[in-house]
Formats: structure tokens, sequence, C-alpha cells
């Protein structure tokens, strides 16, 4: 498997075992709204960037511009070194008042509470509601920050527009089968998004249909053989972003998936950069997307 997106495995299942703790911050706990905040999670960067704001200091720039890509970062961010272990010192020299984290940074709240107040977060979490979560977390960011009327907006706005792509959808396809989202790992694995996942929280919003309901982990993904997609062929599959991209090209031109129903029917779809770990912004976006696959004339 290719080394990056195994270490992006290893990064997510960390984050499965974490403890899940609470550190519950409000408007209260500050005299004036945060300015200078350092975000870990790209979901958080997400919903800052959703809310008008623009982080002093973010975990892994470079990753968030290849798997979130929008919205763009404005120049002038920090970075401040990896998710799952920020660079401590920089952090300091950024002078922050506000650090948001999620709950597999927990063993380091201490050492981050020392340098500034913590708010821990999860939009993945054991309740596998994330669109929830991801309202919650737009919310809560919105009441510390000032930003109360835009966090309502973000959500109403987000909650009309699934509305609104999914009747579109349905009304281009009155008889459109199943969707199945498909990322390619390797030339023997996929996974399956399904139960749990942000994907399956979108798609059930705008009235769609998932064709995978099988068990799903904690990230709302199921592992499994790439023989597994033979006995899926009469559904539309959305193929995810792949970091072993050269692989999957390969995968798509040989003679076993050029002979699936699917692809005979062209019901065969590549989904542009969407973080499916994300917030209410990555919601949208991928609900734009499947318009623009499903219904490009709508």
């Amino acid at each position: 498997m290719n080394f990056l997106f195994t270490c992006l495995l290893l990064f997510l299942s960390t984050i499965a075992s974490a403890v899940n703790p609470t550190h519950e911050l409000t408007s209260n706990d500050f005299k004036a709204p945060p300015t200078r905040i350092i975000s870990i999670g790209w979901e958080m960067t997400e919903t800052l960037l959703s809310l008008g704001i623009t982080p002093v200091g973010m975990a892994d720039k470079e990753g968030y511009n290849s798997w979130v890509t929008i919205p763009k970062l404005p120049v002038g961010i920090e970075d401040v070194g990896a998710r799952n272990e920020p660079n401590l010192e920089l952090l300091t020299n950024l002078k922050p008042d506000l650090i948001l984290i999620s709950s597999h940074l927990a063993p380091a709240l201490k050492k981050l509470g020392n340098i500034a107040p913590t708010m821990i977060y999860d939009v993945y979490s054991d309740t596998k509601t994330p669109y929830k979560n991801a309202q919650e977390l737009t919310l809560k960011l919105g009441e510390i920050l000032g930003k109360k009327q835009e966090a309502k907006n973000i959500i109403n706005t987000t909650q009309t527009l699934l509305k609104k792509n999914g009747a579109l959808i349905r009304a281009a396809n009155p008889n459109m089968n199943p969707l199945m989202f498909v990322r390619f790992i390797d030339n023997s694995t996929l996974h399956f998004e399904g139960s749990g996942s942000l994907i399956q929280d979108t798609v059930n919003e705008m009235g769609l249909h998932n064709e995978w309901q099988n068990k799903t982990n904690f990230w709302g993904f199921s592992t499994v053989e790439l023989a597994k997609i033979a006995e899926h062929q009469q559904a539309n599959i959305v193929l995810l972003q792949s970091i072993n991209k050269s692989e999957l090209d390969k995968f798509l031109s040989s003679p076993l998936w050029q002979a699936m129903a699917f692809t005979r029917q062209n019901k065969v779809y590549q989904l542009p950069p969407v973080w499916n770990y994300g917030g209410l912004l990555a919601v949208g976006r991928l609900s734009n997307q499947l318009i623009n696959m499903l219904a490009p004339q709508q």
C-alpha cells in the first residue's frame, strides 16, 4: 500500500482509538472573541474559513491543499506541523488565544492548555452522526467567535442546498439506481462508504440511496476485497480521491473493470477532491459535485 496513504490510515486509527474527553468552552470563557486561533484539524480550519475567520496557524497545509482544496487557504497561515503531533514551540510563538483540536490530541491537552485555551471537538465520534456534529461545531465556533448569525446562515444554507440538489437529481433520474461510494486503496483493497460517514449523511439529507448498507467502522467505511465490487454492478459508482492514482488508472483500464456492467453503461463517476471527514462546506461541495455528475443540465 502506498506509504502516504498508510500514514493517513494510521493517523485515522489513532483518532478512532483515542479517549473522547469533553473540554467545553463558551463565549463566557473569553473577555472578547478570540482572534488568534490555531486549528489542528482540517475540519476546524474549513469551519473557521466558512465563518470568515482566518486562523493564524494550522496543521499540515500541504495535506489540506491536496485533500480538502476548497476553501483555498488565505496567505499568511503558519504551518504548525503534523495533525497528530503539532510543534509546541511553533504554537507558543504564534501567541494564540484559542487552539482547536479533536480528541486524538487529548493526551496533550494540559500542554496545549498552558499555551492557550483549548477546545476539543470531534465531527466523527461514537454517535456516528458526522453531519449533525458538523452543524454543532459550526454553532459552537460561531458562539465563541462572535459569529452566531453567520453560523446559523451556513447551517440553513447547507440544508437548503441538500434538499434542492437532491430534488434536482431525483427529477433528472426518476429511475436511478443507488449510488455506491468507493475508494481504491491498492490492487486488492477497496473502501466502501456507508453508515456513520459524512457521505452517507449527505446522501440521506438529499433523499438519495446508498447501495452499501453493511457494517462500517468508526469512520463510516468498510474495507473489502477488490472483487466485492462485482456484486454491485447495477449501482452508480462514485470513485473517491485515491492517493494511489497510477494504480487506480491501471485498474480502471483493466479487462476486469471494463467488463463490469456499470462501466459498460457509463455509470462510473470520479469525484474531485472532497474531504469527507470535513465540515459543512465539504457537505455542500459533495452535494454540488453530485449535481455536476448526475444532473449536469439542472
